[in-house]
């Protein structure tokens, strides 16, 4: 053999190899190995006292839960390697045959007699144990250390040839690796941006959705590394339905910022107590963050709708996107969170802070006092003006066709303008009290008798006479007009 066909012929091996892992990951262990089994439920160990069960919808609330079935050996098969699976929290010992071939941890009638297993355990069967045609298998189960009431305890139960584990693993969460590469990236593209000065705080809740996606995504991916004992794998569930949580208000919050003119804080309490309540009545933490994730879209869909009736096209497009999410999330079922939703949550953060950041600034309008500015008047001093604020003004002073003002700052002020023209241009504050003088009433403290007649005493100790024929003129004008003031 020379050395291209040497060549050809581990391609061809390298190629046969790849498909077969293919097909492997396609269709699984051979058809005697997955088909169904007919379980039953017993008292005992033995085989009386038993009932037809489905364990995944076992729910392990007996001190000790036995289920048994039989498994059909082809003839052909006696050689080749059997294993019992199980993906379930609780502990396990499994009998083949009446044998024990082992156990994931060890059940007990009690929390304290049970030692709490691994989530995932494969228990190969002894080949001198395995019979041509019928096998019985026995499996006891408990699950005393959930801490958490869980409505499917059992996820799966198979017995056969062992699953590729490998394969198993590329199967179900490569997807996952892959689908994370989006919010990763788009994560690290919003920070680099954000530390450049190009987008604002903005861009904050998408950071924090992303985080939270990509957090998610470890904490599932972790399984790979890390053999859960079924109480910490109990625990990882339920951080991953918090994550899920968060990510679903952080996006009701965006759409509720950027579309909906009511306060976020309300609609984002709303949400959470309705996915609080579908914790509650769900059973399960897969279920329960898949049902978190289904009314975070419909409550985007319905934040939208508002806007989308004024037919705006953005409102009208993310109500159809979340809505179609939903409904793909609820016909998918929890198969959805290992894929659909990376990719759909990332997708729905970035769409709202592109929105946010490409939406117009919003200036609010706030109520300036703006202080309210005294009008001064134009009083003339030969080719001179001064602007003079009336209410510095104390008294003035007539002498024949000038007038003297005093002002509250001590300063005389001096026009050429008779005194009846200077009260033509104040205000009403200005009363006449003498032929020869007018004050502010601002300014006026009150009246006493004086050596001849009465006089008005002013702001700085200043004492002025009241004229007869002014008194009766002053007083109706101090009780009807303006009060006074120093």
């Amino acid at each position: 053999m020379n050395d291209r066909q040497c060549h050809a012929t581990i391609s061809r091996m390298m190629a046969y190899r790849v498909f077969a892992v293919i097909l492997a990951l396609c269709f699984g262990s051979p058809a005697w190995a997955i088909a169904p089994a007919r379980w039953q439920a017993c008292d005992d160990a033995q085989t009386v006292h038993c009932r037809i069960v489905t364990p995944e919808y076992e729910r392990l609330t007996a001190p000790l839960t036995t289920l048994s079935t039989t498994v059909r050996v082809p003839p052909g098969a006696i050689g080749d390697p059997i294993a019992v699976e199980i993906d379930a929290m609780a502990s396990a010992l499994v009998r083949w045959n009446g044998v024990v071939i082992g156990a994931n941890g060890f059940p007990g009638a009690d929390r304290a007699s049970e030692t709490p297993g691994r989530y995932s355990a494969r228990l190969v069967v002894p080949r001198a144990l395995v019979r041509d045609g019928d096998n019985r298998v026995t499996i006891v189960l408990s699950a005393h250390h959930l801490w958490l009431p869980i409505g499917q305890p059992i996820h799966r139960i198979a017995t056969g040839p062992p699953r590729d584990a490998q394969g198993y693993t590329l199967r179900h969460y490569l997807p996952t690796l892959a689908t994370l590469a989006l919010p990763a990236v788009a994560l690290l593209v919003l920070g680099a941006l954000l530390l450049a000065g190009r987008i604002g705080r903005q861009a904050a809740p998408a950071m924090a959705v992303l985080a939270a996606i990509v957090a998610q995504g470890f904490v599932e991916i972790s399984k790979i590394a890390i053999s859960y004992t079924y109480p910490w794998h109990l625990a990882r569930m339920e951080v991953l339905t918090g994550l899920t949580v968060i990510v679903g208000l952080l996006l009701v919050g965006m759409t509720s910022r950027l579309l909906v003119p009511l306060k976020p804080r309300i609609v984002v309490g709303i949400t959470g107590m309705a996915m609080g309540v579908a914790c509650l009545i769900i059973g399960g933490p897969d279920r329960q963050s898949l049902a978190v994730f289904e009314i975070a879209m419909l409550a985007i869909a319905a934040l939208t709708m508002q806007a989308a009736l004024r037919h705006d096209r953005r409102a009208i497009a993310l109500a159809l996107i979340a809505a179609a999410l939903a409904v793909w999330a609820y016909v998918a079922g929890p198969d959805f969170l290992d894929t659909g939703y990376y990719v759909s949550a990332a997708i729905a953060a970035i769409v709202l802070v592109i929105g946010a950041i490409l939406r117009p600034a919003t200036v609010a309008e706030v109520p300036v006092a703006i202080p309210a500015v005294e009008p001064v008047v134009t009083l003339r001093d030969g080719a001179r003006h001064h602007l003079v604020a009336p209410s510095q003004i104390v008294f003035l002073k007539a002498d024949d066709d000038y007038c003297s003002l005093h002002m509250r700052d001590g300063r005389e002020i001096v026009v050429t303008m008779t005194l009846k023209a200077v009260l033509a241009l104040l205000p009403s504050d200005f009363v006449r009290i003498h032929r020869s003088h007018a004050i502010n009433v601002r300014h006026l403290h009150g009246t006493k008798a004086g050596p001849n007649g009465r006089v008005a005493e002013l702001s700085g100790a200043i004492v002025l006479p009241i004229g007869r024929a002014y008194a009766s003129a002053l007083r109706a004008f101090t009780s009807l007009g303006p009060a006074s003031a120093a």
